[in-house]
């Protein structure tokens, strides 16, 4: 089991590649809670779900912008939550570092500061 399991909102269009997103979080070991592609569902169901984090890929159904929702996802006096605006979904397994667990530094051969 993945020790930073998350709850993850994902905002993609169904004919969008940012579906496999879906997969590539899944294999991670993290719950997608959501697939959404209207601004407003996406809205709704982070309020009812609580998700750790939203994943915005490109443009949302409807009249509510990603950039829009983003801003009302932050509701006063409650905690905020993470949005990742996705703007090339290719990039994001890499960005999630979800694609090779992180190598160690050598100590020895790091430059000084």
């Amino acid at each position: 089991m993945n020790p930073f399991f998350l709850r993850v909102l994902l905002t993609a269009d169904p004919a969008h590649p940012a579906v496999s997103l879906e997969q590539f979080l899944c294999e991670a070991g993290h719950e997608v809670v959501m697939v959404e592609a209207r601004g407003d569902a996406a809205l709704k169901a982070a309020r009812l779900l609580h998700p750790d984090l939203i994943i915005l890929t490109g443009p949302l159904r409807g009249t509510l912008t990603d950039v829009a929702l983003a801003a009302a996802i932050q509701t006063p006096g409650a905690a905020p939550v993470p949005v990742i605006l996705v703007t090339d979904p290719a990039q994001l397994p890499g960005l999630l570092a979800l694609q090779a667990p992180a190598r160690p530094v050598d100590t020895a051969q790091a430059a000084p500061i």
